[in-house]
């Protein structure tokens, strides 16, 4: 762009001050848009939106606590409350171990479940239908 007189100068000089207030704008934009998304409550939030987002996150989550409540329920069943510490290592161990064989057998186990579930429900819902 050639400048010949005041005029155009004046007019370049114009247009040059709205582009640097534009681009002044958008870097405070980007800089806020940054700075909200590195807050540690932020990074959070969308790590576990991504997480809940995920079926096999969940899946894996849903599975390891049944895992682990099934192997707590079986040791506080088996043992009671354990006195001594030899049979409290025994029991944690056992516990453990049944949450790793169910965690194993999960797909198997939530489709006997499944299967369980619905047979229950349609004897009910045949039941209602029949009287």
């Amino acid at each position: 762009m050639e400048i010949n007189n005041s005029s155009e100068l004046q007019a370049a000089i114009k247009k040059l001050e709205l582009q640097k207030e534009l681009q002044k704008d958008l870097l405070v934009k980007h800089f806020n848009a940054t700075y909200q998304s590195l807050k540690p409550f932020n990074i959070l939030k969308n790590s576990l939106s991504k997480v809940i987002h995920s079926p096999v996150a969940v899946d894996n989550i849903i599975n390891t606590s049944v895992s682990l409540g099934v192997g707590l329920i079986s040791k506080k069943l088996l043992l009671g409350k354990s006195s001594g510490i030899l049979k409290k290592l025994l029991g944690t161990a056992m516990e453990f171990g049944i949450a790793g064989m169910i965690s194993k057998q999960s797909n198997s186990l939530k489709l006997g479940g499944l299967n369980l579930l619905s047979k229950l429900f349609k004897s009910k819902k045949s039941a209602a239908q029949i009287q």
